[in-house]
């Protein structure tokens, strides 16, 4: 990727802005090729060009719709499977599908440490206690991480019979465009434009890169500061220097603004040794932080089901 490839992947991020859900970026699905073109100096052509080589390569096959948890009154928790060879994600990958609550899987390398990192939904006390012990089960160690509450947005509006068919509709076709959203929710392409809208605005749910799409060769960075007071003045820091990098943010999904040490700094390509270490130094050097950690992501495995079900019976209900 060049630096222009880098800019359009940027703008693709809601506001410019880095946030992640269980491990994939946040995109905008409705930002048109125009705005793009302003914000990056080059033709509409040019920037429908781009994207197509991007798609090719395999950074932006396909979108996924993930519906807002808190819709269903569950949270989610985050916890990690140690292993030591790649077999044993493969069958743990299979084994997932199993258990009941898992929505996503990521094979990752913290520093020196390989971890598949589940994202599941629990809605009790008693719920989180059982799925645990299914997920100790699974990990070839018999080892599991604590799991921890993955902070979340919730949803800032009530939906309505209709806001769940459109919801539905775009969960089974994210790659849709309006007109085609609008023709299975059986509505006028006016209204499931501005319902659509409706739904992103109110965070009832969310686009991702879609599961055949990779971000790598990319590392994820993750800065540890003194206090949550220092993570405002870091990360103004980091988006003022890191001008031509992958999407930044202050905070993204997992860590609840204002509440934590931690801030997600964004994606640096992992691939240019040089450039991700001068990157992690002068981070490590900014006032107020105390550490700089690097991800690399391996793999991934999303499990849609639970979420399609939940829809589907709200769907049917208010029919």
């Amino acid at each position: 990727m060049d630096p222009l490839d880098f800019a359009i992947y940027r703008t693709l991020s809601p506001g410019g802005e880095a946030r992640f859900w269980a491990g994939r970026r946040l995109i905008d699905p409705t930002i048109p090729a125009r705005a793009i073109a302003e914000q990056v100096g080059i033709s509409e052509n040019g920037v429908r060009a781009r994207l197509r080589g991007l798609a090719e390569r395999g950074y932006l096959r396909g979108r996924a719709v993930t519906p807002n948890p808190s819709l269903f009154g569950v949270q989610v928790l985050v916890t990690g499977l140690p292993v030591k060879a790649a077999r044993e994600v493969e069958q743990i990958y299979r084994d997932l599908a199993l258990v009941e609550g898992v929505v996503f899987a990521r094979d990752t390398l913290d520093e020196s440490e390989r971890v598949v990192r589940v994202h599941f939904v629990s809605e009790s006390d008693a719920t989180t206690r059982r799925r645990s012990a299914l997920l100790r089960r699974l990990a070839p160690s018999g080892e599991l991480e604590t799991p921890q509450r993955y902070w979340i947005p919730g949803c800032e509006r009530e939906l309505s019979a209709l806001d769940w068919r459109v919801l539905q509709a775009v969960c089974r076709a994210p790659d849709a465009s309006i007109a085609e959203t609008a023709q299975a929710s059986r509505i006028s392409l006016k209204t499931a434009g501005r319902r659509l809208h409706e739904l992103i605005d109110s965070k009832a749910c969310w686009w991702t890169h879609g599961p055949d799409a990779e971000e790598f060769p990319l590392a994820l960075i993750q800065v540890t500061v003194q206090d949550a007071a220092f993570r405002g003045l870091v990360a103004g820091s980091i988006l003022e220097k890191a001008t031509a990098w992958m999407p930044v943010a202050a905070d993204g999904f997992g860590v609840e603004p204002g509440k934590s040490a931690t801030e997600i700094a964004g994606l640096v390509p992992a691939d240019a040794p040089t450039v991700l270490e001068r990157t992690v130094k002068w981070m490590g050097d900014l006032p107020g932080v105390t550490s700089v950690r690097r991800t690399f992501a391996l793999g991934s495995r999303s499990y849609p089901g639970w979420f399609v079900d939940r829809v589907g019976e709200h769907v049917a209900l208010r029919r």
